[in-house]
């Protein structure tokens, strides 16, 4: 009895093991895509002129171009298409493609503004630059992994004179379902108030302040009303969310950016999203 006895307690023990093993998910297995990337560096002078205004345009684009579900694949390459271009028309077009007819689209709309807003460029005695345009666009996987796509795109972009912005844009990706997380798929119904709260406290805390108001003499305005913005990232630790330059501060100081960790979240994360596996 006591040899059956052992054999069963060895048994059980070995059965409740295999189990663990089999229902615990793990939150670092990297995702199996395979990326590639569209690289375009191109000037062009008005009339093919090098002595009159031009634009410029340099262009770094990493997408997806493997991945075992075709389907899913084509999915997220029109995501990715749509929040780097920024126009459905280039959605359903392969990368390199989007990419080709988004240089020429650039150059076209350059024409027209050079038609339209400093056809005298020669009389009015400005310099070349000042009817310039410059833009830079590029991307990059921030995180890969549990079937979690972090994906970031920054820009600049100089329109002459002082029209200049720089911005991030930053995309989550379900890979089961290709879609686009948004802050309701993974915060629970009534989560804004929380979560605004907590990210100003954040914005205080990094700048050593006591409040919000104290934060207007170092160039941020609004502080006191900042509100998330759907602009994050997603990784093993948190929550990510970046503010572009000029939205509650001055452009000068470039992007804010709070991270949060899940912990800090834990009352207002949904417990079965996309991303729960985090935490």
């Amino acid at each position: 009895m006591k040899i059956i006895l052992i054999r069963l307690i060895i048994i059980t023990t070995v059965f409740s093991f295999l189990f663990s093993c089999k229902t615990e998910k793990k939150a670092d297995v990297p995702n199996a895509v395979i990326y590639d990337s569209v690289l375009v560096a191109n000037v062009y002078h008005l009339d093919n002129d090098s002595t009159k205004p031009s634009c410029s345009l340099k262009v770094k684009y990493l997408y997806p171009a493997k991945y075992t579900d075709t389907q899913i694949l084509q999915k997220i390459q029109g995501e990715l298409n749509f929040a780097f271009m920024e126009d459905e028309k280039y959605e359903k077009l392969l990368p390199v493609d989007a990419v080709n007819q988004y240089v020429k689209d650039y150059i076209e709309n350059y024409k027209n503004d050079a038609k339209e807003q400093f056809p005298n460029w020669q009389e009015s005695g400005d310099s070349e630059d000042y009817f310039s345009y410059y833009k830079s666009l590029d991307s990059k996987v921030v995180f890969d992994m549990s079937n979690i796509i972090s994906y970031q795109i920054s820009s600049m972009d100089y329109k002459g004179g002082a029209n200049s912005s720089t911005a991030f844009r930053n995309v989550v990706i379900d890979l089961k379902s290709g879609d686009i997380l948004s802050e309701k798929d993974i915060f629970t119904g009534d989560y804004r108030g929380a979560l605004n709260a907590l990210l100003i406290r954040k914005v205080v805390e990094q700048n050593k302040v006591q409040k919000p108001e104290d934060l207007i003499e170092f160039g941020y305005w609004g502080i006191e009303d900042l509100a998330s913005n759907n602009n994050f990232l997603v990784d093993t630790k948190g929550i990510t969310y970046i503010f572009n330059p000029g939205e509650y501060s001055a452009p000068t100081l470039g992007e804010i950016r709070i991270s949060l960790s899940y912990e800090e979240l834990m009352l207002i994360l949904k417990k079965d999203s996309p991303i729960s596996i985090f935490f």
